[in-house]
């Protein structure tokens, strides 16, 4: 017996003395000293219990935790609300309640104005959690599908359209893994990104989110995403969750209508699944099914179908970890009944969810659902097991990253590292090599010009360079970048949509630019799904500053592929520019200008015209027969 106590004693010490203490911080809870060593007492018990024993194996920190906890916090655990800052940044007092009596798992941040203010607030959230009973850590989330895009200054590259033209993966991952060192540093360990889907359906708004229309290279894309924002293939302490959505492949909106059913078939599912494999053996830890109904799969809303989430997700793909869904999980099964003639209810859309899909957070969830779905428990319409099953994943999740460790962050580094020079350097170097030359008749570069006129709302407007999915961003606009590098000897004049005086401007000015697209959106875009032609007003202007005869020169801010027929016939030049993020005019005024010679080639095919993307497939990628410009085309300049 004495022997046994001796060896006890000697194997306490040397785990003691081989244990590496982690960085530990406490702001409201008592810190504990153990064998030497320094931990969090979360539940302010004067005891070191498992779960708080960051030496201990994980799963057995979980299952303590777990046994803790009352059902109305584990349902709390899935929940995954979003909040929008005070325009200071601060959180909103109704946060407190959320984080510290309620326990939310997860919350989504956008619109943050600086990056002290992001951690300041990342920061506060995380006080408000450890006051709570067991002081359990949330996971701030970010829809950053192109950089620290919601934080004023961050790190904001060009989406993902444009990073599929330029092809190079190496350049992809640098520009990854500098996002993921911005938002450790601001605190938000969860991205809702990559994008894994297709670009199969011109039409569909989120096209400019899709890594091109090419299976193969969107699947090594997808795949190099997940490893450089998770620092590796498993979580980490050094990783942000990585989220690849849509699931199963939400390219093929029947014509092209956002949340309108997936029309891939059996066949074609195959392709828009590629890169969802190649995210899921990168050990992607979070995938989010879409609210459109997979016509191959089943006839519920994909973030509420048992077929998609449990029998292709998790049966046949062998995915293990977090099922995230989009946002409004009752408002998407809802509509996927309404689209078949049936009525479904609050309870049997968390039902259909949570019971029947096995989700496992809840995205957009409010105060409200906790409620009701602890109710539904207690009446035996959701198994307590189920929850159970949904927050040891969640758990485990935040014990990896070591959040329960230490969730604060320092402001002043937050400062120092978010949009640094050497980031935005990348971001600039991307943008360059995105620039796609599609027509050329020597006009560019531009060279002994002493008179500009640039054209068109979108050259004066840093958001449509940027796109959707992002907070408003300090940056030139296309006017100001192209006025820069002019020189005080060139006179630049703008009009943003009068044909009239534009026409007169242009009669006596050497060349003529005249930029196009759409404003800045999320899921719908301002011109609609039924048509890609340019407006009246974008027309118009063209038109107008065509029959003066100066050289016409149009630059693309491309989100889908538009129609560009009468440019390609009447335009000296046309620069595919797609949204090229925060260094994007800069990039765009030095191809102009001949600074950066183009090297982009197109990763989707732009169609002649409306008859082309109706006789076109949604589900299959390439097929416009005789395209205006094909997918891979793009010149240089001397070719």
């Amino acid at each position: 017996m004495r022997l046994a106590k001796i060896l006890a004693f000697f194997l306490v010490f040397l785990t003691a003395a081989a244990a590496e203490q982690p960085l530990v911080q406490a702001r409201h809870k008592p810190l504990l000293q153990v064998d030497g060593l320094l931990f969090r007492d979360l539940n302010a018990n004067g005891q070191l219990d498992v779960y708080e024993d960051w030496r201990r194996p994980v799963e057995e920190r979980v299952e303590d935790l777990l046994s803790r906890m009352t059902l109305a916090e584990k349902v709390a655990q899935m929940m995954h609300p979003t909040f929008i800052p005070r325009p200071d940044g601060s959180p909103p007092p109704f946060m407190e309640k959320w984080c510290r009596d309620l326990q939310i798992g997860f919350v989504l941040v956008r619109d943050l104005p600086s990056a002290r203010a992001a951690a300041e607030a990342m920061n506060k959230l995380q006080e408000w959690c450890e006051q709570s009973r067991l002081g359990i850590p949330i996971v701030i989330s970010m829809d950053s599908i192109h950089g620290l895009s919601y934080v004023n200054g961050g790190l904001v590259y060009p989406q993902n359209i444009g990073l599929a033209a330029i092809g190079d993966l190496a350049l992809v991952r640098a520009l990854v893994e500098a996002s993921r060192e911005e938002h450790l540093a601001v605190g938000v360990r969860m991205t809702l990104s990559p994008n894994a889907d297709l670009a199969t359906e011109p039409r569909w708004g989120r096209v400019y989110e899709c890594p091109g229309e090419d299976p193969e290279f969107a699947a090594e894309f997808v795949r190099l995403y997940v490893e450089a924002y998770q620092n590796g293939q498993t979580l980490n302490k050094g990783s942000v969750i990585a989220c690849v959505k849509h699931f199963p492949g939400a390219g093929p909106q029947m014509e092209g209508v956002d949340m309108a059913p997936i029309v891939s078939t059996s066949e074609t599912l195959a392709l828009h699944l590629l890169p969802f494999k190649a995210a899921i053996e990168a050990g992607v830890a979070s995938v989010m099914p879409y609210y459109s109904i997979p016509m191959a799969l089943d006839t519920m809303a994909a973030l509420g179908s048992r077929k998609t989430l449990q029998d292709l997700l998790r049966q046949s793909l062998g995915f293990t970890g977090l099922i995230t869904t989009d946002w409004g999980m009752q408002f998407g099964i809802r509509q996927a009944g309404m689209f078949w003639g049936q009525e479904i209810s609050n309870d049997e859309a968390l039902i259909i969810g949570i019971e029947r899909a096995e989700v496992d957070a809840v995205g957009g969830a409010s105060p409200r659902d906790i409620t009701d779905v602890v109710r539904l428990v207690e009446e035996g319409k959701i198994r307590a097991a189920r929850i159970d099953d949904a927050v040891r994943r969640i758990l485990w999740a935040k014990f990896t990253l070591g959040i329960f460790e230490n969730p604060y962050v320092d402001p002043a580094y937050a400062e120092k590292v978010v949009g640094c020079p050497e980031h935005q350097a990348l971001s600039l170097a991307a943008a360059r090599r995105s620039m796609t030359l599609v027509k050329n008749d020597g006009i560019l570069p531009l060279k002994n010009v002493d008179s500009i006129l640039i054209a068109g709302a979108r050259a004066g407007d840093v958001d449509s360079i940027t796109g959707g999915w992002t907070a408003k961003q300090n940056g030139l606009t296309i006017v100001e970048a192209v006025k820069a590098l002019a020189g005080e000897t060139c006179r630049v004049q703008y009009v943003a949509e009068d044909p009239e005086e534009a026409k007169t401007l242009a009669a006596d000015s050497d060349v003529a630019i005249v930029v196009i697209g759409e404003p800045a959106y999320m899921h719908n875009p301002p011109w609609g799904a039924s048509a890609l032609e340019l407006t009246s007003s974008q027309q118009k202007l063209l038109e107008a500053i065509h029959e003066t005869g100066t050289p016409l020169v149009v630059v693309v801010l491309l989100a889908r592929p538009y129609i560009l027929t009468w440019c390609a016939e009447n335009a000296s030049a046309i620069l595919i520019a797609y949204l090229p993020g925060t260094q994007g005019a800069q990039a765009i005024a030095e191809t102009l200008f001949g600074l950066v010679n183009p090297q982009g080639k197109l990763p989707i095919q732009l169609p002649r015209n409306m008859d082309q993307i109706r006789n076109q497939r949604s589900d299959l990628p390439s097929d416009i027969v005789d395209p205006l410009y094909d997918r891979g085309f793009g010149l240089s300049y001397g070719r």
